[in-house]
């Protein structure tokens, strides 16, 4: 890492004022970077023997330790050095030391504040710089990162890595100009010295610059003429044609020379004649996107041009207006797939379901084609127009007639995997959870080798709540582990993950149920015998309830865990990136990690972990009178000699569930036990999901209501009010806004949690929305009610934050009667889980 100073006569020596313990340090310092960790603490211990107050050696301690896999007493060295530093004023190897430790623990902000400061008090190693880049880039200090790579670029220029990064970070603070100027300058340096293992990086950073000229350029045509011709010039360079036919096409389009564009997009057809996108271009640049007659025209001209291509088939369908003419297209496109035996069929016409009266035309067409086809002679026929009724009709909503369709395919053809996939689709729409999986777990034994039904039967178990079966199906294709959710988290399997946390969520909300009415028993006239079986079942169940609410916790937080892995994954790519030359897919891969954490999965397991973090917060489980009374009972068995053994069999069954449910090597709370008992479970979930959440999510797409949710929890009422206006703000006033303002307004009567300042605040904003929630006369439920209409996403609110002004039974009855419009899925799951 470092090296000893040079004298005159051109051999090393130490520098002037040096001490025996900082030469012993450097000679540990070696051994740490050729791996002799062991070796290096040894020698660390004697001069900390001899000088405890030696700090750069206390610092590459707690490296080696840290390395080592001794993280606990790493961090006591750290920080028992970080005691004798003032500020930042370390020397030059400490501070590297430092920064090295903390970009080790992830703590990047530190790293880069120890990074700068080997710096700034003198370091003459220059590598830092690049290693500080990254570090910025990472926490995206685009500022400091620019400054860094431009300090590194002056040191080595003679690799192309480095201006391209230099050009990277201009463009990152909007300087695309200097970015322009700096690749430019290499180009001309680089000419006719390239070989052919940097073509290809060459090939990149040159559409990179074209980038970034057509970015500079915006609508001004002189400099979109600027970035055709260098376009244009470098064509024989470039080996993403398929980019460089799109850009070409945009300047013209921009230049409003669309008549050369649309060549270009033809060209693009020809190359890739099945991407829609292409022809939609085409349109554009034909100036004919309203115009239905030339329209009409240009797809049959594509469609005798590329007759195996579906978008000029396709496309028609969606502007013809004709509804004889419409009526005969579908007809033509739908039965010409079904003769040929497609399986997509319905996928290929189902984007047309969205227009009003298609549905109806696609069923008028495929119902008497059905009846026309023989089971015997046309067997392919048969089966996949009946595959393709059972999709359409599930699609409706008419899931009687798509089970009867889904039956009759697969008494035709028992052997097709993909009906029993189709038949477990209608059961789950049907809330049959049950059925859907073992329908879909006959189809997984027609094909043991496919992993794609494996993992559906693996999710289908999960939804009907069969957690041991659906880990013994997906363990069939991870690691030769009996028990594969060790391997499943270490491959970050997100779906798997999720899909088991929401199905132990079930799991504790039926033991909850059951629990509660257990309780609610009468034990008084109970013989000795039952009141032992009693207290048995009672001690059983409240095992399971913790035990399940554990565990779907534990999962949900997993997932935090594995998109911050995500996140730390970039970390390399800030140099490897330059490196290989590809800036454009660094700039790409920039982009998608400022989204990650609004991804799908992630805000499903966010709303999840919500539902059991807020449930705690507002309730305990079982009442004190309950607890107390059934404490008694036991207490009176405690002594027993039963008593004894069912607690030693409970405590053996609580070790084995540790060993099944285990997640991670060395999970010290594979149950969740400790997670579940934090002082601070809002606080958790703030800084686990809701935090890293809204720092990405925008205004338009974010959950409103689960910001809404926690800050009425934690007090903060201005903030519950913000997350409400902000919804009014994306979706209008409608019944779920009308039903936050209620809950608002109810939590500002709440003496003792909300100071009086943020209630004034509150209700002064519900004022602005919804003025007649604060009329002493008005029926405040009633006039939400009335006003916005019973839907079920406002009333499952108001039934959450039941009180004396929203009445429990009310509010359900009015679920209650919603829940008849719904599907029966959607009904078994609230009345089940909600209730």
């Amino acid at each position: 890492m470092y090296k000893k100073k040079t004298l005159a006569n051109g051999k090393a020596g130490l520098p002037i004022g040096r001490s025996k313990d900082d030469s012993n340090m450097l000679e540990a310092l070696k051994m740490y970077e050729a791996k002799n960790y062991k070796k290096s603490l040894k020698l660390l211990d004697t001069i900390l023997k001899k000088n405890s107050n030696h700090v750069d050696s206390i610092i590459l301690k707690g490296l080696n330790l840290q390395v080592s896999g001794t993280a606990e007493e790493a961090a006591t060295y750290i920080n028992k050095a970080l005691t004798k530093i003032k500020g930042t004023l370390v020397s030059p190897i400490g501070g590297h030391l430092l920064g090295i430790y903390y970009r080790q623990v992830k703590d990047y902000t530190d790293a880069v504040k120890w990074f700068k400061a080997a710096l700034d008090n003198g370091s003459t190693n220059t590598q830092i710089y690049r290693d500080l880049a990254t570090l910025q880039s990472q926490i995206h200090d685009y500022k400091g990162a620019l400054e860094s790579r431009r300090n590194y670029w002056e040191n080595y220029k003679g690799y192309r890595a480095n201006w391209t990064s230099l050009a990277v970070a201009n463009d990152l603070n909007g300087h695309k100009q200097v970015a322009i100027s700096t690749l430019s300058t290499f180009e001309e340096l680089a000419e006719g010295k390239l070989g052919e293992p940097e073509m290809y990086e060459n090939s990149e950073c040159i559409m990179y610059k074209n980038d970034l000229l057509y970015r500079n350029a915006g609508n001004d045509k002189k400099s979109l003429e600027k970035a055709l011709e260098h376009l244009e010039k470098v064509q024989d360079d470039v080996y993403d044609k398929f980019g460089w036919l799109e850009r070409k096409a945009s300047i013209l389009m921009k230049l409003g020379r669309s008549r050369e564009a649309s060549l270009v997009y033809r060209t693009l057809i020809k190359r890739s004649p099945d991407d829609f996108k292409y022809y939609r271009l085409l349109e554009v640049s034909l100036g004919i996107q309203g115009n239905e007659s030339l329209k009409k025209a240009l797809y049959e001209k594509l469609a005798v041009f590329y007759p195996k291509s579906e978008p000029p088939k396709f496309i028609p369908l969606t502007f013809i207006k004709d509804k004889v003419e419409l009526t005969k297209k579908i007809s033509d496109y739908i039965t010409t797939q079904l003769n040929r035996g497609v399986p997509a069929t319905f996928n290929n016409i189902k984007p047309l379901y969205k227009k009003e009266g298609i549905p109806d035309i696609i069923e008028n067409i495929v119902l008497p084609y059905h009846s026309a086809l023989s089971p015997d002679d046309q067997p392919i026929q048969f089966v996949w127009t009946t595959y393709f009724l059972a999709l359409h009709f599930l699609h409706r909503k008419e899931f009687e007639k798509a089970n009867d369709y889904a039956d009759k395919a697969m008494e035709h053809t028992p052997t097709l995997v993909e009906i029993y996939i189709l038949k477990a689709r209608v059961l789950k729409h049907l809330g049959l959870l049950e059925e859907a999986a073992s329908v879909i777990n006959r189809g997984r034994e027609l094909d043991l080798q496919d992993r794609f039904i494996n993992a559906k039967t693996t999710k289908y178990m999960l939804r009907a709540d069969d957690t041991n079966e659906a880990i013994a199906i997906v363990s069939l294709f991870t690691k030769n582990d009996v028990n594969g959710v060790p391997d499943l988290h270490l491959l970050e399997a997100s779906w798997f993950i999720v899909e088991q946390a929401e199905s132990f969520f079930r799991l504790y909300k039926k033991s909850l149920k059951e629990l509660s009415a257990l309780k609610e028993k009468d034990v008084s006239s109970l013989a000795e015998e039952e009141l032992d079986s009693h207290v048995k079942l009672l001690r059983d169940l409240e095992f399971n309830v913790d035990k399940y609410e554990g565990l779907s916790l534990k999962r949900f937080m997993a997932l935090p865990k594995i998109y911050r892995q995500f996140e730390d994954d970039q970390l390399d790519f800030h140099s490897y990136c330059m490196r290989k030359g590809t800036p454009r897919a660094y700039l790409n891969m920039l982009e998608w990690g400022n989204h990650i954490y609004t991804l799908p999965m992630f805000v499903r397991a966010m709303e999840g972990a919500s539902k059991i973090v807020f449930q705690r917060f507002d309730s305990s489980k079982i009442s004190n009178s309950d607890e107390q009374s059934h404490d008694d009972i036991a207490a009176k068995k405690k002594n027993s000699k039963k008593a004894k053994k069912e607690a030693a069999a409970l405590n053996r069954m609580k070790e084995d569930e540790k060993a099944e449910c285990l997640a991670y090597v060395g999970d010290k709370d594979p149950l969740g036990e400790t997670l579940l008992n934090d002082s601070d479970p809002l606080g958790i979930f703030e800084k686990e999901f809701l935090k890293p959440y809204l720092s990405q999510a925008t205004d338009s797409t974010r959950r409103h209501l689960i910001e809404f949710e926690f800050h009425l929890r934690t007090g903060k009422l201005a903030l519950a009010l913000g997350a409400l206006t902000k919804y009014i703000k994306v979706n209008g006033k409608d019944s779920v806004a009308a039903s936050m303002a209620l809950v608002l307004l109810e939590n500002t009567k709440d003496s003792y949690l909300h100071d009086d300042i943020a209630k004034k605040v509150a209700v002064k904003g519900i004022e602005k929305e919804f003025p007649e929630l604060l009329s002493e006369s008005e029926n405040k439920l009633g006039f939400v009610k009335e006003t916005f209409g019973k839907t079920l996403p406002s009333l499952l609110i108001l039934y959450r934050h039941s009180s004396a002004s929203i009445p429990e039974p009310e509010i359900k009855e009015d679920i209650i009667s919603v829940l008849q419009n719904e599907e029966p899925a959607i009904q078994h799951s609230v009345l089940e889980y909600e209730f």
